[in-house]
């Protein structure tokens, strides 16, 4: 799921966690920013994972979408800020490609 929150880009993946048979459900969201501003050329600011897990995976999505989202504001000075679902945006490499080398960095630009 990849959403606009303001000038940044959101994107949340829900991940699986099983345990003693069962499974729970954590979220790795992941704040992208476009430094020519024309939303065609992302690259990571930060990426993290919730803190806790969740029984349903809608519940670990939401989770990451608020973690996110909360960030972004914070970011951007902005609480009103609303996410926007961003399907028609064009990246230039798939988000996968572009955040997976640096997974796990918190630099702040």
């Amino acid at each position: 799921m990849a959403m606009l929150v303001g000038i940044y880009l959101l994107q949340v993946e829900s991940v699986e966690v099983p345990r003693d048979g069962a499974s729970s459900w954590t979220a790795t969201w992941t704040l992208l920013r476009s430094p020519s501003g024309n939303h065609l050329d992302w690259e990571l600011l930060v990426q993290r994972d919730t803190p806790r897990t969740f029984p349903r995976e809608a519940d670990a999505l939401r989770a990451g979408q608020d973690e996110g989202t909360t960030f972004a504001r914070m970011l951007q000075g902005d609480d009103g800020l609303e996410p926007m679902i961003a399907e028609e945006l064009q990246v230039k490499a798939p988000l996968r490609e572009t955040v997976a080398p640096a997974r796990r960095s918190f630099a702040l630009h």
